[in-house]
């Protein structure tokens, strides 16, 4: 029995900056089939630089597909980070309004005495009374010792630091260091970051395809170029929304420190994901003939 793990054909890092490739393909085919007399004017303006010959104009728009198409990858970085920039935003608008003292102190003299039961008043009620209370700080307790003693495991067994003085890492001033440099990062989040953002990147190149080719203004490609740029939005807006879940985060931490110590113990063909294994072929080399 053989096994091939198509997976290790291309490496990982190297696959993350191919993924610049989807959109831009996405363009120039939208492009070409929405617009054919442009597609072959734009070829035969190439070959009258260079004579080139086919698989060398397939190298060569492979080429053009990739820079094209890291144009769009890197747009979607830039609304990646503005959406987190705005979900930032509004916590701390929120915190500085709903959740400060003086709407606080504001909110008592408008309710008076006896307090007033209104529809306005009670929908301001649960506002400020959601943005002052911390629900997630037991989870977010709880995590976090997890995280503690799992943590203090890891830096025994694999790195040969003692912290059973402190008797708990968290108590330790450094332990912030520590929770940000433990642990392997799960490669299923990587993948799931490089897919929201290429998918956005498809939704762009779309439009794009749109504005450049007259041909494909029609109610299905519209549709198609729609779905893509407003999914790609509302899953990077869920993503910024994600990365300040502290608790979702802590379980991260977490998940990335039991992967490395699972290693340590040498456990890491058992605790690793079925993501991580990749694509793989058998091939049956032992089978006997019929007589």
């Amino acid at each position: 029995m053989i096994k091939l793990n198509i997976s290790n054909l291309i490496p990982r890092r190297l696959a993350i900056y191919l993924l610049g490739i989807i959109p831009g393909v996405l363009f120039h085919l939208s492009v070409a089939f929405g617009d054919p007399d442009l597609a072959h004017r734009m070829i035969e303006r190439a070959k009258q630089v260079y004579p080139f010959e086919p698989y060398a104009l397939f190298v060569l728009f492979v080429l053009a597909c990739l820079v094209i198409g890291q144009t769009f990858f890197l747009l979607s970085w830039f609304a990646d980070i503005f959406l987190s920039f705005l979900y930032q935003l509004k916590r701390y608008f929120v915190r500085i309004t709903f959740a400060s003292w003086w709407m606080y102190k504001w909110f008592g003299k408008l309710q008076g005495i006896p307090p007033k039961r209104n529809l306005f008043i009670r929908s301001l009620s649960g506002l400020i009374f959601r943005a002052r209370i911390d629900k997630q700080a037991s989870q977010r307790a709880l995590v976090l010792r997890c995280w503690d003693e799992a943590a203090m495991r890891l830096l025994r067994q694999r790195y040969g630091i003692d912290k059973t003085d402190s008797r708990r890492l968290l108590m330790d001033h450094e332990w912030e260091v520590w929770y940000s440099v433990l642990g392997k990062p799960p490669a299923m989040l990587q993948e799931a970051v490089m897919t929201m953002r290429t998918i956005f990147g498809c939704g762009l190149a779309a439009l794009s395809a749109l504005y450049v080719s007259p041909g494909l203004r029609n109610r299905y490609f519209i549709t198609i170029a729609v779905v893509l740029t407003v999914s790609g939005c509302y899953q990077l807006f869920d993503l910024a929304k994600w990365r300040q879940d502290r608790v979702r985060v802590g379980l991260v931490r977490l998940r990335s420190v039991l992967t490395e110590l699972a290693e340590t113990k040498g456990d890491a063909p058992n605790a690793t994901d079925d993501s991580d294994k990749g694509f793989e072929i058998a091939i049956d080399s032992d089978a006997k003939k019929d007589d």
